[in-house]
Parts: structure tokens; C-alpha cells; sequence
């Protein structure tokens, strides 16, 4: 039915089709693969520190402690750091003094070694990503993070791959959550059509202050940080490679 040469063909070509769909195959599947983006990983910490408790919402019983409460300097700095064991004594000084899951926060503070918490969430070595800039253009943290306040124990909850950043620079209005409160990202502002769980609104924030009756309202004076204004309105991030591989 067929020449020598045309079945040779088809055989060739049947071969190459089998190889690709298989290498899409492969791409697909362990490319974006849970074990390979690491969404899920929640690794046992040294003390069972539960997010939902201390920052959770304060009428599910939370206590509605805010990030930047431990988390000090995301503001300024390109790192977002893990606290150091004075600031878990800040409040344990006095509460649950005798409990004993926090032996090792109690030893850590007395004996000044700190705690060996797992790490959750790492980009490669090759990548520069800096928390300032984000959150100076207001960017919470559940953006990248998820909604920690609800979770006993923190879990990696976005991809945090190249694709992912890219979607995110290239349409910001679509992943962007605004500052909420519970972030207290620049306290006293707000973006300028912020809703709860609505999606960001690319404008100027405002600022809001909240005067005690018989006063009069005020613009919040614009922070700065090394001389740059903040916040920034959040906008289209870069695309260049340079941007996060130098």
C-alpha cells in the first residue's frame, strides 16, 4: 500500500510524535508537580508556634497579633526575618511561663541560642528577590505567603517559580492582595479602592486616619526609607532578566 520510503516516514514520524508528547508529558507533570514546586511543604517546626493563634482573627479566638509585629524589618529590608527569641519572650515573660512546649523558647532565651527554625519558603541562590520593594508598593503578604493568620502550621502556598513572579509582574491587578490590616504594612494607609478579599486596585493610596470625635481629619505624612517615598502604588514589575538574576 505503501513505498518503502513512506513507510519509513510514517515510522519516523510516529516515533517523533510519541517523543514529544511524552517530553510535554514529563515538563507538564514534574515541572509544576507539588514535590518539585514544594506547595504543601510544611516542615515540624522546634516549637509548635501556631500562626492561626497569634494572628488569627480575634473573633475566632486569634489574637490578632500583626506581622510586622515579628516580622520587623520586611519594610526596610531585602529579607524578611525569622524573630529572634526576645521577641517570643516579649509576651511569654509572663504567659504560659510554665508550659512545657516552650522549654526550648525559655532555654534559647536564657542560654542566648537561637532557635533552629525549618525554613518554609526559599528561592534559589541565583534569584534576588527583595521583600522592601514589594511592600513598599503595598503588596501583603498573603500574596506570596497565603492567609498565614489561618494556619496552625505555616505551608508553602504559591509556586514561587519564574512563571509565577511573571504572571504576577505582568498583571498585578489580577494577584495583587492589598495591604489588609492584619499585614500592618504602613499602619495609618490603604490602597485606594481597597475591599476585603477584592482584588488590588492599581491607583494612589490613601490615607486615612480615624480622629477622635471633635477632631479634625489629616493626611498621614508620607514615610520614607533611604529617601524614597512610601508607599508606592503598585504597578507592572519588571520583566528583564536582570531584574532578580544579578
Amino acid at each position: 500500500m505503501y513505498t518503502k520510503a513512506t513507510d519509513k516516514l510514517i515510522k519516523k514520524a510516529a516515533i517523533w510524535l510519541v517523543a514529544v508528547i511524552a517530553v510535554v508529558f514529563h515538563i507538564g507533570y514534574f515541572g509544576f508537580h507539588n514535590r518539585v514546586t514544594d506547595v504543601g511543604y510544611r516542615p515540624t517546626q522546634p516549637v509548635p508556634f501556631s500562626h492561626k493563634l497569634h494572628a488569627g482573627d480575634t473573633t475566632n479566638g486569634g489574637l490578632g497579633i500583626k506581622c510586622m509585629y515579628c516580622h520587623t524589618t520586611a519594610e526596610v529590608s531585602a529579607h524578611s526575618p525569622v524573630p529572634p527569641t526576645s521577641t517570643c519572650m516579649n509576651c511569654h515573660i509572663a504567659i504560659k511561663t510554665e508550659s512545657p512546649r516552650l522549654q526550648l523558647v525559655r532555654d534559647s532565651y536564657e542560654k542566648n541560642i537561637p532557635i533552629e527554625w525549618r525554613r518554609v519558603h526559599k528561592l534559589p541562590d541565583y534569584v534576588n528577590f527583595d521583600h522592601s520593594r514589594h511592600i513598599r508598593a503595598m503588596i501583603d503578604c498573603s500574596s506570596c505567603h497565603g492567609k498565614v493568620e489561618e494556619m496552625g502550621v505555616v505551608s508553602q502556598a504559591k509556586m514561587l517559580t519564574m512563571g509565577w513572579c511573571l504572571d504576577c509582574h505582568r498583571n498585578p491587578e489580577q494577584f495583587i492582595v492589598p495591604a489588609r490590616p492584619i499585614s500592618g504594612i504602613f499602619t495609618g494607609v490603604k490602597a485606594a479602592a481597597y475591599q476585603p478579599n477584592a482584588k488590588a486596585e492599581l491607583g494612589t493610596p490613601a490615607p486615612i486616619t480615624e480622629p477622635s470625635f471633635g477632631y479634625v481629619p489629616t493626611d498621614v505624612p508620607k514615610q520614607e526609607v533611604a529617601g524614597i517615598p512610601m508607599p508606592k502604588k503598585p504597578g507592572h514589575g519588571p520583566e528583564n532578566c536582570s531584574a532578580c538574576h544579578y
